[in-house]
């Protein structure tokens, strides 16, 4: 139990448990927030495995027990450092946070893709913690493939105009890229 304070007069000072729920109650949304979240990608927050766990099952729960179970993962959350876990819960990169940064980034590295730089397989290695090359790749040469198609026929047409439109497979690499999870850096 927490020491107990006392005034200037010798009475005992009580903390004001509404206004600690209130301070709470972010804290609680990010709960929420972090029960949306795929379970692979638990391991890669700072957190214990005692709330790795309780994530895991707080997402089968519902209604009261629910509201229970956040109670709960509330004050694991504010005992395990709150400011931290949310600072590597943005650098997660989840699928879904879309920020401009993040969008332009990937289209960025789709571009390179498309144009064929061999450094930029490394560098999504390095940045993706579950990266399929194999299937990277394959949208890439389907991409590739369509462009080439799409290319050879505004020569033949010359009046159409080439369209600035993402192919299917573009919009598949984009869709890949974003589901995709950043490794966690320290």
């Amino acid at each position: 139990m927490s020491e107990k304070h006392y005034d200037e007069e010798g009475r005992v000072i009580r903390e004001n448990r509404s206004q600690a729920k209130r301070e709470r109650e972010h804290i609680k949304i990010f709960a929420r927030e972090l029960l949306k979240l795929p379970a692979h990608q638990y391991p890669l927050l700072p957190i214990d495995e005692t709330l790795q766990a309780a994530l895991v099952e707080g997402k089968r729960l519902s209604g009261n027990a629910l509201s229970r179970h956040l109670n709960y993962l509330t004050r694991l959350l504010d005992e395990q450092g709150y400011e931290e876990i949310l600072a590597a819960h943005e650098h997660v990169n989840h699928p879904y946070l879309h920020s401009p940064g993040k969008q332009q980034r990937i289209q960025g590295e789709i571009a390179r893709l498309l144009a064929g730089d061999a450094d930029i397989y490394g560098e999504l290695l390095g940045r993706y913690a579950d990266l399929d090359l194999q299937h990277l790749r394959q949208l890439v040469r389907e991409a590739q493939k369509l462009l080439a198609a799409a290319t050879a026929e505004v020569d033949d047409d010359t009046p159409a105009a080439p369209s600035n439109a993402p192919n299917k497979y573009q919009r598949r690499l984009q869709k890949y890229l974003q589901g995709l999870a950043l490794f966690y850096e320290e």
